[in-house]
């Protein structure tokens, strides 16, 4: 397989932050194992297989890939390395973040516990909203086993070296799919509606996603919550997970408001408003504030974070 090196902005801890790929037995795209994320990423409806490590220090990381496409045609190894280094963030700076924890006693503990800390982002937009949807008011293991479930049905696989790898289905597959298909895997009536609505918006609209990248934060939202099935948590989570937006606040997530209550020992639950008064000092680094929050629940007996 080629390989080569590629610069990643410090601090990055990568065992820290593949954590993240790591909340289920039932994860069937994101395959990791010491040091190593693996996964098929789809470009130019080419599968394309990629392992990637860190090597180096938390503070001079030195990001590692090999790839190999077995389909006819050359990849170009240009969009390969740019949809790795989109998967690792690797152009988030979190020192700002931690610049805004310094003047939060609480939030400084938990940054300098969990520095280098980034998030693992979606090849697409796409996969991020598919996954939002299939985790509205399950819990994570069946949202992970209905992911699964899809995965095998509609992805594309690969076997290398012995072992199989699945792509998450592209909206072209999901568009045809059937709903007593899905309702046979267990997906509720209205979310096999979303998924396979959010999928025909895609085809008819081929650029809908590619944009919200360089819009602002509360056009991106409104755009999205546009679509059926997708409200302000899912708008919010596609942003930070399939487009790497620093400023997302998922209000209505579990994890976040348990996590709100923990960490600023409150005597109950915190409503909406009450968690945009806590994230608010945070801005334009709020979705870190969020992932922070998510991974310091993990360490806690109530729970971890919302998928």
């Amino acid at each position: 397989m080629p390989t080569l090196e590629f610069d990643i902005a410090p601090p990055y801890d990568f065992e820290l932050s593949l954590k993240f790929c790591q909340r289920s037995r039932f994860e069937i795209v994101d395959q990791t194992g010491p040091g190593c994320l693996r996964r098929i990423i789809i470009i130019d409806d080419c599968p394309v297989f990629i392992k990637v490590g860190v090597a180096g220090s938390r503070e001079a990381p030195k990001g590692k890939l090999a790839w190999l496409f077995p389909s006819p045609g050359k990849v170009p190894r240009e969009r390969i390395l740019a949809s790795v280094r989109k998967i690792l963030g690797t152009q988030i700076n979190p020192e700002p973040f931690y610049e805004l924890a310094e003047r939060d006693r609480r939030m400084r503990n938990i940054a300098a516990k969990l520095r280098g800390l980034k998030p693992i982002l979606t090849p697409t937009p796409f996969e991020a909203a598919a996954w939002a949807i299939m985790g509205q008011q399950v819990n994570l293991n069946f949202a992970y086993t209905l992911k699964m479930r899809l995965v095998k049905k509609y992805g594309k696989r690969l076997d290398v070296e012995g072992q199989r790898y699945y792509s998450f289905p592209e909206p072209g597959q999901l568009a045809r799919a059937r709903i007593n298909t899905l309702r046979g895997m267990q997906f509720s009536q209205r979310k096999a509606e979303y998924l396979t609505g959010l999928s025909r918006v895609l085809i008819e609209e081929g650029n809908f996603l590619k944009n919200l990248a360089s819009m602002e934060y509360e056009a991106a939202v409104e755009k999205l919550m546009s679509i059926r099935g997708l409200g302000i948590w899912s708008a919010n989570y596609i942003l930070m997970r399939g487009v790497g937006h620093t400023d997302c606040l998922p209000l209505g997530d579990s994890g976040l408001h348990r996590a709100v209550k923990i960490v600023y020992g409150l005597s109950q639950l915190p409503d909406n408003e009450v968690v945009a008064k806590f994230a608010e000092p945070f801005r334009p680094y709020r979705s870190l504030f969020t992932l922070y929050l998510w991974y310091n629940l993990m360490e806690v007996p109530e729970g971890g974070p919302k998928p």
